[in-house]
């Protein structure tokens, strides 16, 4: 992968919309977010009787996660996972389907459908296969995907370093999910490809933070997506991207 040709050229073909709230108030974005997810999920629902929803760990989205599980919805309905997921045994408290059981899966969110990322954490080749076949009748693309973004610009498990960001990033992908690893990570990884992460029907970003609202300006500013993988959402013209940023 290349550079992307020009600035110039970047920012006018890209399709983006950012909520910078008046005052940058983490509440109120988490607030935000939450009234535009539960608004697909429904739409998606009442049109085809089920949805999906694919979700990031890390600290950021716990808040939205608690209101997100006290909305009334045909959660039933609704298919559950992550973007990506570290390869560690269910359980282990830096697996990111941890996160989800803690602040997601509970309240009205408990009878949501959720397919964790990792099966047989003893091989991460058949895990891949059994992963990949849990979504065998999960309609796609899948109704709302939301992305974080790392400090070093990675998204996913789609990082700057990964031996495997190429063959991850590639647009023309038939990859579902594929195991990586990164020098940066202790820790394996499975991640959905950027194609069926960009296929999404709903497609947000929600980050906390000065320094990440920096990184997203040099993305904006032609950063090639070896160096910042996130620049593959966002310098695109596949889909529309909702940015929601709060200080």
């Amino acid at each position: 992968m290349g550079k992307i040709a020009s600035c110039k050229e970047a920012r006018r073909k890209t399709k983006r919309i950012m909520l910078d709230s008046p005052n940058y108030n983490r509440e109120i974005v988490d607030s935000e977010l939450q009234v535009a997810i539960i608004a697909a999920l429904k739409d998606e629902i009442r049109a085809f009787g089920s949805a999906s929803l694919l979700v990031s760990g890390g600290s950021t989205p716990k808040r939205l996660f608690d209101l997100l599980s006290n909305e009334k919805l045909e959660w039933d309905k609704v298919t559950l996972s992550l973007v990506d997921e570290r390869f560690l045994p269910n359980g282990h408290t830096d697996q990111n389907g941890e996160l989800i059981k803690e602040h997601l899966l509970k309240n009205e969110a408990i009878k949501a459908n959720f397919i964790p990322l990792v099966f047989d954490p003893a091989d991460a080749e058949n895990n891949l296969k059994m992963a990949v076949k849990a979504f065998e009748n999960v309609s796609r693309p899948f109704t709302v995907v939301v992305l974080g973004m790392g400090t070093d610009g990675h998204t996913a498990s789609l990082f700057p370093d990964s031996p495997m960001l190429d063959r991850a990033m590639d647009k023309n992908s038939s990859d579902l999910l594929l195991n990586v690893t990164t020098p940066s990570s202790p820790y394996s990884r499975i991640t959905f490809s950027r194609k069926v992460l960009l296929d999404a029907k709903n497609l947000f970003l929600h980050y906390y933070g000065a320094e990440k609202k920096e990184i997203l300006a040099s993305v904006l500013d032609c950063t090639n997506q070896e160096k910042y993988p996130i620049s593959g959402f966002v310098n695109q013209q596949e889909n529309v991207l909702k940015v929601y940023w709060a200080i």
